[in-house]
């Protein structure tokens, strides 16, 4: 189902009321189920990045100091590269900022509703305070748009300075770059924001658990 399909179906779905119950348009999963594997895909590189330093001084030893230096820009060229992928507001691209715009503009498309499904007793009671929590906390019934709006300003800012370091010296050969390489610490703190959001959005468009692929291993720090 393309995108255009997708919003349509919601759309009637809203606009026949007790008919049909409104639910997220389909290309907000196929946005989620792309951001997942790419999100999963970095800290699945960032374990095995954290394995090789584990070795400490014997890696150092065995890659003779400069090799183990360039395992290290390697790594970090490659990170810096997929958080970049991540906040492309490009419309073309599968990003998690364009997921997040999506919702911030389509908030009544995520109703509590929904959210809820046929859940009952103290589950339903789990589900909603979960969802006013996460997502409609002025009680509005569905997303209240702040929440992906300030969501999308903290990814954005967490990854300027990556952003910028990586479109002036990765994606472009920019002659005048006035960026320099963002620290491990910074590529850590940008992987475990997406790792927060990513759990947090999936937990909103996935109520009842459903496992999408590469979803494992998502938790941040890891």
């Amino acid at each position: 189902m393309d995108a255009a399909n997708g919003h349509a179906d919601a759309a009637r779905e809203n606009n026949d009321g007790d008919r049909r119950l409104v639910r997220p348009p389909a290309d907000w999963f196929v946005l989620l189920e792309r951001v997942t594997a790419e999100i999963a895909a970095l800290l699945d590189n960032r374990r095995t990045w954290r394995d090789l330093q584990a070795r400490g001084t014997a890696l150092e030893s065995e890659a003779a100091g400069t090799d183990y230096g360039w395992l290290a820009e390697l790594y970090h060229r490659d990170a810096a590269l997929g958080i970049r992928r991540m906040v492309d507001g490009d419309r073309r691209t599968g990003s998690f900022k364009r997921l997040l715009q999506k919702m911030a503009e389509e908030p009544r498309f995520l109703t509590e509703a929904w959210f809820l499904g046929d859940s009952t007793g103290a589950h339903h009671e789990d589900l909603a305070a979960a969802f006013r929590e996460q997502a409609d906390p002025l009680r509005f019934g569905h997303l209240n748009p702040a929440v992906p709006r300030a969501d999308l300003a903290a990814l954005s800012n967490g990854t300027a300075g990556i952003k910028c370091w990586v479109d002036q010296h990765i994606t472009h050969a920019q002659l005048d770059p006035h960026s320099t390489q963002p620290p491990p610490s910074d590529i850590d703190a940008a992987l475990d924001l997406l790792a927060e959001l990513l759990e947090k959005y999936t937990s909103l468009l996935r109520p009842g658990g459903a496992d999408l692929p590469g979803a494992d291993g998502l938790t941040p720090g890891t």
